[in-house]
């Protein structure tokens, strides 16, 4: 079981894509690159102590907020990005496409 954090797998998986674009976007300017660091160390945290369930359901929690998304609208497209990387973590540890 992986320790207990404030936030879904999905959600900090939302947050680090979200605030490496922000970093991007203000050339790391005003902090961005260190939340976005902050970010990237948080998911990678809860992922590598996640179990193949546990992504599987962050992988399936993804897509239901993607399609809750408009197809094709930005809000659609960060949501795609999220749970594509999930999909891609759960079948790295050797998940199935299920």
């Amino acid at each position: 079981m992986t320790e207990k954090t404030d936030n879904a797998i999905e959600e900090l998986a939302a947050l680090w894509l979200e605030s490496e674009r922000d970093a991007r976007n203000r050339s790391n300017a005003g902090g961005s690159e260190e939340r976005a660091r902050a970010a990237s160390a948080a998911y990678e945290h809860a992922v590598t102590s996640a179990s193949e369930e546990e992504l599987l359901i962050a992988w399936h929690a993804a897509l239901k907020g993607q399609y809750a998304c408009e197809m094709g609208s930005a809000s659609w497209v960060d949501a795609r990005a999220v749970s594509e990387l999930l999909r891609v973590e759960h079948l790295a540890r050797g998940g199935t496409g299920g």
